[in-house]
Parts: C-alpha cells; structure tokens; sequence
C-alpha cells in the first residue's frame, strides 16, 4: 500500500525546486519570470495546478512558463514513482504563490530578490488534504 503521508515532502520537493536556481531557462530563473509577470502586472497571487500544468490567471501563460509546467509536472511524477505511489493517488496538487510585491527582499549586492509565500496542497485519492509551506530558496 502506497505511503500517502510522504505526499507532504514530495509536495514540498517538488515546488522548492520549481522555483529554485535549479529552474534557469530563457536567459532567467522560473521564479523570475513569474515575479517579473507579477511585478509588471500588479498581480500578487498565482496558482500553479501542477497535475493539470496550468497557472493563473492566464497572464502568466508565457512560453517558458509553459514548459516549466511541463517539466514540474514530470518531477512531481518521478517522485512519486520514487515513493512508490502510483499516479491516480493524487486528485490535486496545487501551489498558491503570493509575491511581496511592495517590500521585496534586498540582497547585500542591492539586487531585489522575490519574496513570496508559498503553500502547496495534495489531495489525495481519500480527499486528505496534504498541506505545507514551502519558503524563498535563498531563506
């Protein structure tokens, strides 16, 4: 029988390095894509539905944002298989990303780095929710 309680870890693994410096593509960080979008919109709040690989709002639906769903989908996918939990005992698995758009973190070089809060929730096939806060990757 497939360990569920691990969900919680896998959730966390999973988006700490979608929007971490492992995640560089066109030129730029995942995160930085999404905080500039964000900025430049006034938009704080996102959602990113990691099993159906969509964001919203739609504003954020770039081409490289695009396949970076597709490869975080893929990650979340290889560590279930890692944990032995099969696909279909997931219903849901959502990250809620809110941007600090007003008072963004200042690096001792005086470059902005992208404060957010992010909670992901899995549900599972039994409809447990599987919540955890996932922090800045330079915290």
């Amino acid at each position: 029988m497939a360990k569920l309680k691990l969900l919680k870890s896998i959730g966390h693994n999973t988006v700490h390095s979608y929007l971490s410096l492992m995640n560089y593509r066109d030129n730029g960080y995942v995160f930085e894509h999404l905080y500039n979008i964000a900025k430049d919109k006034s938009i704080d709040s996102i959602i990113v539905d990691i099993l159906e690989g969509s964001i919203q709002p739609k504003t954020f639906e770039i081409p490289v944002i695009k396949q970076s769903l597709d490869d975080l989908r893929k990650d979340f996918e290889r560590l279930l298989t890692g944990a032995n939990i099969p696909l279909d005992n997931v219903y849901s698995e959502k990250a809620i990303i809110v941007f600090d758009l007003k008072n963004p973190h200042i690096g001792a070089s005086g470059a902005e780095l992208e404060k957010y809060n992010c909670l992901v929730e899995i549900i599972d096939k039994n409809q447990k929710s599987h919540k955890i806060t996932v922090k800045e990757w330079w915290r």
